[in-house]
């Protein structure tokens, strides 16, 4: 291979090696939105709250058979009784510096009622909360007793509708990314498989197998890839840890500081390994042709 040829494959390689970079960089800046947002729906899913309000007229049968209910659910945690009373004082303590002539009312007590509160299980998945909860309201709303179950319905619905648009967003680029990833990995193999034609026809003349002629190019796109996707990571980890500098205070007040995280030690090496893969996938695609006399082929092909 002459000194002109092997700097043309040296500036290709170059080139390929920054554009898979940046590709592998935002799908894994893309792959940490959506880990982390299932990390901040987990821990806000575990802080709803479902309210069971009790009609005026519940016995205390019937208000215990609502508790055994819901204790009897694999689906619910921590189960709270919050008489009217205890209801009435935390709503006194929340208003008091807002309208202090408002608690001097001593009808107040009369339409607060008691309820029951409760939150769901870690068990349920997050994208099974709101069907779970939706189908817990459903069943307590038929329970004697049972005045109203509120746990922010309209809110709940519309920021899962909103989550399973980012999420689908996020799968469709993440696949364009990587197709394009895909496809920059076999030009780099096709262009090297053209280069090398004349070893190729040696080799397919003298019987060599398939994997001998295969494995230079299959360990040459693994080897970008995982370059490309080791320098990806550390651009990445640099990026996200200056997002999250800037936005410490934000995240802070909305109490997702400790939800937000970059790979850990196996998540990062499950990204070299995917990375490492795409290559030989995309070397691959462009071997299947090889020790079928396809050298020899494309000579005859050049000479007419």
């Amino acid at each position: 291979m002459s000194s002109q040829v092997r700097a043309k494959k040296n500036s290709l390689r170059f080139a390929t090696v920054i554009v898979l970079t940046a590709s592998f960089a935002v799908l894994q800046l893309l792959s940490l939105f959506a880990l982390n947002l299932q990390n901040v729906l987990t821990m806000w899913g575990q802080q709803l709250q479902v309210n069971v309000y009790l009609s005026e007229e519940a016995t205390p049968q019937q208000t215990t058979q609502v508790q055994n209910f819901l204790k009897n659910s694999d689906s619910i945690d921590h189960v709270e009784y919050i008489s009217a009373q205890k209801a009435l004082n935390t709503f006194k303590d929340q208003m008091a510096s807002y309208a202090p002539d408002l608690l001097k009312d001593d009808d107040l007590l009369k339409i607060i009622p008691a309820s029951l509160q409760f939150s769901l299980s870690d068990k349920v998945a997050t994208q099974d909360q709101v069907s779970t909860m939706k189908s817990l309201a459903d069943q307590l709303k038929t329970q004697a007793g049972v005045e109203e179950v509120s746990y922010g319905q309209d809110w709940v619905k519309a920021y899962s509708s909103l989550v399973l648009g980012i999420k689908s967003a996020v799968g469709f680029l993440i696949f364009a990314i990587g197709g394009a990833a895909l496809f920059v990995i076999s030009n780099v193999i096709r262009q090297s498989i053209h280069q090398r034609r004349d070893a190729i026809e040696v080799l397919e003349l003298v019987g060599a197998t398939a994997s001998f002629i295969r494995k230079p190019f299959l360990k040459e796109g693994a080897l970008l890839a995982l370059i490309s996707g080791g320098l990806a990571l550390g651009s990445s980890a640099m990026i996200f840890s200056w997002l999250q500098k800037s936005l410490a205070q934000q995240l802070q007040f909305f109490q997702l500081a400790s939800s937000i995280h970059f790979f850990n030690g196996a998540q990062s090496l499950l990204v070299l390994g995917l990375s490492m893969m795409l290559g030989l996938c995309a070397s691959y695609l462009c071997l299947r042709s090889l020790n079928d006399g396809w050298a020899a082929s494309q000579r005859v092909n050049d000479r007419g």
